[in-house]
C-alpha cells in the first residue's frame, strides 16, 4: 500500500512527504517554516511535549493562513501561490509527524497524545480548504504565461478547492467543516481498533503440524501448554500457508478476518454515513462520485465498468485454476467438496510442489530480512545510479535504521527510516509514511517504511515482494522531492496512479539476475536458477484468481460508498466478494471491520487493480529492452518518478511509452495459462 492514510489536507495539497532544509536561499516566512520543520519530534517525546509541539504547529500554520488571507494588491505566483505552498507544507509535514508518532511511538501515552491532536490539525486543514479569501487570491493569479507545470499545479489546486466546497455559502461551509472533523475522528478510531486488536489464538502443538521448524522454534507452548499466536503477519501468514490441519487454517483465517469486530461495526457505519452526508451537502449524489471526480478513472460508473472488464478477462483462467485446485485438494483431503478461503494458500502451495516442484517452505530458506534489504538497495543502485549510506540520526526504537539515498558519488536525494518488525502498539500493516516534503533548494525529502517482517530467520518470498513494493513508494517520494513547489510532490499525483510504480518494481522479485545477488540459503549458496525458473512457472497459477479477489474488495469499496449507507454491512460485503471471487465469503467473519482501506482509500480501492494495469503497461519497455537496462531505468526515473505530481498521470505515461495507456498487457497476463 502507499501510505496508511492520506495527508490530513488531502484533496487540497500534495500529500506532503518528507527534512534537512537548507536555509541559505530562503527569506521571510520560509525561514521560520523550515526552522520549525528542521525539528523532527519522532524521538524522546512525552505526551506533554507532543501536545506542545502540536500547539506550536497550529499557531504557526494559523499565522501563515491569516497572512495569506490578508494579502492585497495584484495576485501572483511568486507571492500568493508561494505563500499558499508554504502554508500547506508546514501544516502537512507537521501533521505527518503527529500521525507517524501515533502509529510508531513506543510509549502508549505518546501515541495517544499524538492521535488526540490529529482532529485539530484536520480542522485547520479543512478551514484552509474552505477559505474563500485564499481561494479568491489563488484564482486571481493570471494564468497566461505560466510554465506548464506551474499552470497544471495551480489549476489542480483550484479544482480541489471547488471539490472541497469553497464556493458554497457560509452555512454549508460550516457544515462541511463539522463533517470533516467527525470523519477524521471516526477514521482514527476505525484504524486504532484494527491496530490494537492483536489477537490471541491458541493451539495445541499437534495443531501446528506442517509448520516450518523455524516457526515452531519461535512459538513454544506457554505455561498452559498451548501455543499463543497473534495477528501479526509473521505469526498468522505461515499458518495459512503451511498448516496441515484444516481446522487450524480455518481458525487462523477466521480470527484474522474478524480483526476490529465487533468494535468497528458501528464505527464503519458512522464513517459511511458521514461521508455520504458530506457528499450530498456538496451537491454530489454519493461519496464515490465526489472522490473519483479528480481521479484518472473519472467516475464510479467507469470504475465499476473497469472492474467488470477485468473480470471478463480473468474469469476463464481463474475458473480453470480453481477447478484444478479443487481436484487436487480432493486427493489431499477427500472430505473437501468445496474450497474455502482458508484452503487457497495451503493447497496452492501443495499443488505447486507437485506440478512445478516449487515449495514455499523451500523457497523461504533463501530469504531473510537483512539479505532482502541489502538486495533491494543493490537493485535500486543498479537501476537508478543510487548509493545508500547510513544516516546518523536518532531513531524511536532500537530496531529502526536510518539511511540516506544519494546519486552515486554525488548529490543527496533523500533520507528515510526503516521500521520493519512487529512490536506492541505499532501500526500492523505495511506502508510508506510521509515525513517531509522535498522542495528544491528548501527541504530534502524524508520518508519512512513501517512494516512487519520477521526480524530473524527465514521469511516468505511474498514478504520480499511486499518489501520491494513499499520501497517503490519510498523512492518515488524521494526522487520526486525536488520540484519547485510542495504541491508538485508525488502525493499530488492522481491517486489511482500512485500504486503503479510500486507494482512495477514487484516484477524484479521474480527475476533470477536480481534474486541471485542476495537470495541465499543458510550455507551461503545462492538461489538456484532452476528454482527461480520453477517459481516463475508456478507464479501464474492462481494469479487470475488473486486479482478476482482484488476485484471483489474493490467492489466492496465502491459499493459501500456509491449509495446511501442504509444497507447491512455484512450482506453487502459478502455479496460483492461472491460476485467476483472464486472463494465464497466465510460464515462468521466480518472482514470489513479490519479492512483499513475503507477509511484511507474509501471508494477507490480499485486503484490497486487500475495501477497494476498501468504497471504492466510500463513494464513492456523493460521487457523489450532489458530488466536491468540502465538507460531504460534512468528514462523511467526521469519521466515517471521525478516529475511527481507536477504533470497529469496520463502525460507521464505518454512521455515514457510514447503512446497512451493500454490495458492489453494486464489482460494478456490474466489470460495466461
Amino acid at each position: 500500500m502507499h501510505t496508511s492514510r492520506r495527508s490530513l489536507m488531502a484533496g487540497l495539497m500534495a500529500a506532503t512527504f518528507f527534512t534537512s532544509p537548507s536555509l541559505a536561499a530562503t527569506a521571510g516566512p520560509d525561514v521560520e517554516v523550515l526552522a520549525f520543520l528542521a525539528i523532527r519530534p519522532l524521538t524522546g517525546q512525552t505526551a506533554a511535549s507532543v501536545t506542545k509541539r502540536a500547539e506550536a504547529l497550529l499557531a504557526l500554520s494559523t499565522k501563515l493562513k491569516i497572512a495569506l488571507e490578508a494579502r492585497k494588491g495584484p495576485a501572483t505566483v511568486a507571492g500568493d501561490f508561494a505563500a499558499f505552498d508554504t502554508l500547506v507544507m508546514v501544516l502537512g509535514d507537521g501533521s505527518n509527524d503527529m500521525y507517524l508518532l501515533s502509529q510508531t511511538a513506543t510509549d502508549k501515552a505518546v501515541r495517544d497524545a499524538a492521535e488526540a491532536v490529529l482532529p485539530k490539525l484536520s480542522d485547520l486543514g479543512t478551514s484552509i480548504s474552505l477559505s474563500r479569501p485564499i481561494y479568491d487570491r489563488l484564482s486571481a493569479i493570471p494564468q497566461k504565461g505560466l510554465d506548464a507545470k506551474t499552470l497544471f499545479t495551480l489549476q489542480k489546486v483550484l479544482t480541489n478547492y471547488k471539490l472541497a466546497g469553497v464556493d458554497k455559502d457560509a452555512a454549508t461551509r460550516a457544515k462541511v467543516t463539522k463533517l470533516q472533523t467527525e470523519i477524521t475522528e471516526i477514521g482514527i478510531k476505525f484504524g486504532a481498533n484494527i491496530r490494537d486488536d492483536k489477537g490471541d489464538l491458541t493451539f495445541k502443538p499437534e495443531d501446528l503440524k506442517g509448520l516450518p521448524q523455524d516457526y515452531l522454534d519461535a512459538h513454544k507452548p506457554g505455561a498452559d501448554g498451548l501455543i499463543h499466536v497473534t495477528y501479526d503477519y509473521p505469526d498468522i501468514f505461515p499458518l495459512m500457508d503451511f498448516a496441515d490441519v484444516r481446522a487450524t487454517r480455518k481458525k487462523a483465517v477466521t480470527g484474522f478476518a474478524n480483526r476490529g469486530y465487533p468494535a468497528n461495526e458501528a464505527v464503519l457505519k458512522s464513517l459511511l454515513e458521514k461521508r455520504y452526508e458530506l457528499a450530498t451537502t456538496l451537491g454530489y449524489p454519493d461519496y464515490a462520485t465526489l472522490i473519483t471526480a479528480d481521479k484518472m478513472i473519472g467516475s464510479p460508473q467507469r470504475a465499476a465498468q473497469f472492474l467488470d472488464d477485468v473480470n471478463v478477462a480473468a474469469k476463464p483462467a481463474a475458473d480453470a485454476d480453481y477447478a484444478e485446485l479443487l481436484a487436487f485438494a480432493k486427493t489431499v483431503d477427500p472430505s473437501i467438496t468445496t474450497l474455502e478461503r482458508y484452503d487457497n494458500s495451503y493447497m496452492s502451495n501443495k499443488l505447486r510442489i507437485q506440478k512445478y516442484a516449487v515449495d514455499a517452505e523451500a523457497v523461504r530458506q533463501y530469504f531473510t530480512y537483512d539479505k532482502t534489504r541489502k538486495g533491494i538497495f543493490g537493485l535500486i543502485s543498479d537501476l537508478f545510479g543510487a548509493e545508500f549510506k547510513p544516516w546518523a540520526t536518532p531513531v524511536w526504537d532500537k530496531s529502526v535504521t536510518a539511511w540516506e539515498l544519494h546519486d552515486k558519488g554525488g548529490a543527496l536525494i533523500g533520507r528515510f527510516y526503516l521500521d520493519m518488525h512487529p512490536r506492541d502498539g505499532k501500526y500492523n500493516h505495511a506502508a510508506q509514511f510521509p515525513i517531509r516534503t522535498g522542495v528544491k533548494g528548501k527541504q530534502t525529502p524524508i520518508g519512512a517504511l513501517i512494516c512487519n517482517f520477521p526480524a530473524t530467520g527465514p521469511m516468505d518470498h511474498e514478504d520480499a515482494e511486499t518489501f520491494l513494493h513499499e520501497f517503490g513508494h519510498l523512492i518515488h517520494s524521494l526522487y520526486s522531492g525536488h520540484t519547485q513547489y510542495a504541491n508538485q510532490s508525488m502525493g499530488n499525483l492522481q491517486w489511482d496512479f500512485i500504486e503503479a510504480p510500486s507494482q512495477l518494481l514487484e516484477e524484479w522479485t521474480w527475476d533470477y539476475d536480481t534474486l541471485k545477488t542476495f537470495a541465499s540459503n543458510p550455507k551461503g549458496e545462492p538461489i538456484p536458477k532452476a528454482l527461480v525458473d520453477k517459481m516463475n512457472a508456478g507464479r501464474r497459477f492462481g494469479e487470475p484468481g488473486k486479482w478476482k479477489r482484488q476485484l471483489g474488495l474493490a467492489a466492496v469499496s465502491l459499493n459501500f460508498y456509491n449509495r446511501k449507507p442504509d444497507f447491512d454491512l455484512s450482506q453487502m460485503y459478502n455479496s460483492q466478494i461472491a460476485r467476483y471471487s472464486n472463494f465464497p465469503p466465510m460464515q462468521g467473519t466480518h472482514d470489513y471491520a479490519g479492512f483499513g482501506h475503507l477509511d484511507g482509500y474509501s471508494a477507490i480501492y480499485y486503484t490497486y487493480v487500475w495501477s497494476k494495469a498501468i504497471a504492466l503497461d510500463l513494464f513492456t519497455q523493460f521487457k523489450a529492452q532489458g530488466m536491468r537496462n540502465p538507460a531504460v531505468a534512468m528514462k523511467y526515473r526521469k519521466l515517471i518518478l521525478e516529475p511527481g505530481g507536477s504533470q497529469d498521470a496520463n502525460v507521464l505515461i505518454q512521455n515514457f511509452l510514447g503512446r497512451p495507456l493500454s490495458l492489453e498487457a494486464f489482460k494478456a497476463e490474466l489470460q495466461k495459462k
